[in-house]
C-alpha cells in the first residue's frame, strides 16, 4: 500500500537539521576513507583510502583531492568530469561520463575518469541526502513499514528527476520513527542495475545538520529484502564534516 509521503519526508528533512538552516549553508568539506572491494575490482585500489571531498550543497558541483597526491584535484559539473594539476590546467578530462558506463556490468573495469565520475555524483548524493529532496522535480509514495534490528522503519519510495545524477531513478530509503535514515535501496545504472542496500549509522550534528559517518554497502537480495553480509561492496568512514 502507498499513501501520500508529505507528512513522512516533513520529519525527515527537520529530523536531520530542517530546511531553514540547510538553505543557510552553502558547501560542504567531508575528510573520509572509501574503502570495499568495488575498487579493486574497477582496477583502482587504495585510490580512496584517504580523500577531501567539496562540494556545492544546492547543485552537482564537487571535486575531490587524494590526501596523499595533492598535486591534482578532480572536477565535476554533474555530466563532465576532470581532473586538474596544480597548475591549474586540466590534464584528463570526459565529457557526458555517464554515456560511457553503457553496457557495463558489476565487473567491469573502469579508467580513471570513470571511477572520478562514480566517486563525485555518489558522494554528493550521500553528502546532501535528504536535503535534496526539498528540490523541485522529486516524487514521493510511502510504503508499508518495515522491521529490522528490532525497529520499526518507515519507508519512503523516491523517483529522481532526470537532472540528478544518481544511482537509479527509483530508489527506496528507510527511516526511523525519529526520521533519521537507517537504510537505502538502489540499482546502479553505471554498475549494470545489481541491486545494493545501503546502511547508515554513527550520527553526528554538524553546524547544525545531523548527518552519518559511517556507512556500508552490501548485494541486496530483491527477492525479500534482505542483504549478503559478504562482500562488503563500499564502505564510507567520514572522519569530519564542514558544513559553511
Amino acid at each position: 500500500m502507498m499513501k501520500d509521503a508529505k507528512e513522512l519526508v516533513n520529519l525527515v528533512l527537520n529530523a536531520h537539521g530542517g530546511v531553514t538552516r540547510w538553505n543557510q549553508l552553502h558547501t560542504v568539506t567531508a575528510h573520509l576513507s572509501i574503502g570495499g572491494v568495488t575498487w579493486p575490482t574497477k582496477g583502482h585500489p587504495g585510490v580512496l583510502d584517504d580523500i577531501v571531498f567539496t562540494a556545492n550543497l544546492h547543485a552537482p558541483f564537487d571535486s575531490w583531492t587524494n590526501v596523499q597526491a595533492k598535486e591534482e584535484k578532480t572536477s565535476f559539473n554533474g555530466r563532465d568530469v576532470a581532473i586538474i594539476n596544480s597548475k591549474g590546467a586540466i590534464t584528463e578530462s570526459l565529457l557526458n561520463a555517464r554515456d560511457s558506463f553503457a553496457g557495463h556490468e558489476l565487473t567491469t573495469p573502469w579508467n580513471r575518469m570513470q571511477l572520478v565520475y562514480f566517486v563525485s555524483y555518489a558522494t554528493w548524493n550521500y553528502l546532501t541526502t535528504p536535503f535534496l529532496f526539498s528540490t523541485p522535480g522529486f516524487h514521493f509514495l510511502e510504503m508499508d513499514p518495515w522491521q529490522e534490528q528490532g525497529e520499526t522503519w518507515r519507508r519512503l519510495q523516491v523517483i529522481f528527476p532526470d537532472h540528478v545524477p544518481t544511482h537509479s531513478k527509483k530508489q527506496v530509503f528507510y527511516f526511523s520513527q525519529e526520521g533519521l535514515l537507517k537504510r537505502h535501496d538502489y540499482w546502479p545504472e553505471v554498475l549494470g542495475n545489481n541491486s545494493a542496500t545501503h546502511y547508515y549509522s554513527d550520527y553526528k550534528e554538524f553546524n547544525g545538520i545531523k548527518a552519518p559517518t559511517k556507512h556500508r554497502i552490501y548485494p541486496l537480495n530483491d527477492a525479500d529484502g534482505s542483504f549478503y553480509p559478504e562482500p562488503l561492496l563500499v564502505s564510507l568512514d567520514i572522519f569530519d564534516i564542514i558544513y559553511a
